[in-house]
């Protein structure tokens, strides 16, 4: 096994098990650790053979981070509780290494496996995600069979692994294209002309003085916008006729490899849903027969300004167009967002729904948040971005109606962050919060840095007490979902 982590981008494999009584174990490493105490200098636990070179203490830090993700003072002992079977991507920047892994439950614990490779190479496992997913998850499948009865030694499971190992090889040697080497998240805006993608993306980017005048978009254009402290490559598809099918029988060019799609219809224009119904019909086609890839697809029903939204007509599109979608993708639940570049909050909560289906950590996150939540007893925790983008939430099975008050809370939480930095910026706040008393409620809204990014917390709570419990276990929380940040998207 050890030539072929020589000659692959994978360095090592890593699996770890969290004993209820015992602790984290160091169950299987590959390769095998080293007695040798690690060098200090940059590099150094890469040897001249393209190897790691880590101890034993170094591989049980990884093992201790890995399982801190996930294990908390209740979850073994919570019954009915939901179990972690989540893929997640985690930096090592002590060991210069990456990791992506995966965590499930055997015998009531959860095992955390871990495919390491050098920092420099993490685009890998971002592009080739989905594919690495599918062979450790049919590869557990199998090896689930013999942990349940005992952990076999190194010796007797090196087999399994190294023709594991093979298999990811095969999947790497697939990919090696240098065109597509660096990881890039392409993100497509898709949709009839004049139906709103111009505008979103001006309203998203906040170039609010380009929205007077727009001109419709010629062809395909591709532009970059900032977001999270990473660069999204925005392809946004002029909609004419003459484009359109150019899109679709080039569709290796303008959907190949896309990371999300942005689908908007204008909710206003009756006369030409047909038509934008049958164009997402032939995308979707495409996707998942020709391209064979499994797109997220964010609904944006556009211009639905405040003066018509209640209107019987508009919400009658609506109720057509979502039960037309309904029949195209075949899924029961989907989301749509009804956005108004005239309420920048609309926008930015779609925006956020599309972000955080690219994040491969956003479903560990939310586990975290809704097990802090729960200790602190909060009806509702929101975490945001600076620029108010939401990244993960938790409504407590208390809050009825779900749904609406989700609906009320995410459009307008930006709203409470833009209102504090307001204050925070003419001194009106010499703390890094802020509470707003809304009804019965408390709003609690906290500001914190992880890794030299704003971040903001939203609480809804029910009275002030429980502030101190807040301050006490915040920081351990923010410690515990700092590296699922750095890797978000």
């Amino acid at each position: 096994m050890e030539k072929l982590f020589e000659t692959s981008i994978i360095k090592g494999f890593v699996l770890s098990y969290s004993h209820t009584e015992k602790g984290p174990e160091l169950i299987y490493t590959f390769p095998y650790y080293k007695k040798q105490e690690a060098k200090s200098n940059e590099d150094s636990n890469i040897n001249e053979r393209n190897e790691i070179i880590l101890t034993q203490q170094e591989f049980m830090k990884i093992t201790i981070k890995n399982l801190s993700l996930v294990l908390t003072d209740e979850i073994i002992s919570s019954e009915g509780e939901e179990k972690p079977q989540y893929f997640c991507i985690i930096p090592f920047p002590d060991f210069f290494l990456t990791a992506i892994t995966y965590y499930h439950y055997i015998n009531g614990n959860v095992i955390a496996f871990s495919v390491l490779v050098h920092e420099n190479d993490r685009n890998f496992l971002y592009k080739n995600h989905n594919g690495i997913k599918k062979i450790i998850i049919e590869f557990f499948k199998k090896f689930d069979k013999i942990l349940a009865q005992n952990f076999i030694s190194q010796e007797e499971a090196h087999p399994y692994f190294e023709n594991l190992l093979i298999q990811l090889k095969e999947l790497e040697n697939q990919k090696l294209d240098p065109a597509i080497a660096d990881r890039k998240m392409k993100i497509i805006l898709a949709g009839l002309d004049d139906s709103g993608k111009t505008s979103f993306l001006l309203t998203v980017d906040r170039k609010f003085s380009k929205l007077m005048n727009i001109k419709p978009t010629a062809g395909a254009k591709v532009q970059s916008i900032q977001a999270l402290g990473a660069t999204l490559f925005i392809w946004d598809l002029g909609g004419q006729r003459k484009y359109l099918a150019k899109y679709l029988t080039k569709s290796s060019i303008y959907l190949y490899e896309s990371d999300l799609i942005f689908y908007f219809i204008d909710i206003k224009n009756r006369e030409r849903f047909d038509e934008s119904l049958d164009y997402l019909r032939r995308i979707h086609k495409i996707l998942y027969k020709e391209l064979n890839q499994d797109t997220p697809i964010v609904y944006i029903f556009s211009k639905g300004d405040i003066d018509i939204i209640d209107t019987r007509e508009i919400k009658q599109n609506i109720k057509y167009l979502k039960f037309k979608i309904k029949d195209i993708i075949n899924k029961k639940k989907f989301r749509t967002h009804v956005t108004s570049i005239f309420e920048i909050t609309t926008v930015l909560r779609a925006f956020s729904e599309g972000i955080k289906k690219l994040s491969f950590n956003r479903k560990l996150i939310n586990y975290n948040l809704k097990k802090f939540s729960r200790k602190i007893n909060a009806y509702i925790t929101l975490l945001l971005s600076n620029d108010g983008l939401i990244l993960s939430n938790y409504y407590s099975t208390q809050i009825k109606p779900k749904e609406i008050i989700q609906d009320v809370l995410e459009i307008t939480a930006p709203q409470f962050t833009i209102i504090y930095k307001i204050f925070y910026k003419f001194k009106a706040l010499n703390k890094e919060q802020a509470i707003f008393e809304v009804a019965n409620s408390i709003f609690l809204i906290k500001r914190t840095k992880i890794l030299g990014q704003d971040i903001f917390i939203l609480f809804v709570l029910n009275n002030l007490n429980k502030q101190n419990k807040i301050n006490i276990l915040l920081p351990e929380f923010l410690d515990r979902i700092k590296s699922l940040l750095t890797t978000y998207i």
